[in-house]
């Protein structure tokens, strides 16, 4: 498997246009308007989006969810990678200068 970690693209994430999301507790849906396919995320799922949407790059997400949650950098790395790689493949997020 590809790792999104150290490839510059992934420092310049934004939400696909096409997307909305809410958050439903601690846990949270996106919604692709263009094929009206629905994702869940859990609670560092919805986390992981929000710090996008907030101009955020993937370093910076791992570090922030790290320090939110006590949790150990090698795993949120991987973790949150792994969504970021998932979001992208589903036309959910745009990565580097195009998209």
């Amino acid at each position: 498997m590809s790792s999104a970690g150290g490839d510059p693209r992934f420092q310049e994430l934004r939400p696909s246009q096409h997307v909305v999301s809410s958050r439903l507790g601690d846990a949270g849906v996106l919604v692709h308007l263009k094929t009206n396919q629905i994702f869940e995320l859990n609670t560092t799922g919805i986390r992981t989006w929000e710090l996008i949407g907030e101009g955020l790059g993937l370093d910076a997400v791992i570090e922030a969810l790290g320090s939110e949650f006590s949790a150990d950098p090698d795993l949120v790395r991987h973790e949150v990678t792994d969504l970021v790689l998932a979001l992208t493949r589903e036309g959910l997020l745009d990565v580097g200068g195009g998209g």
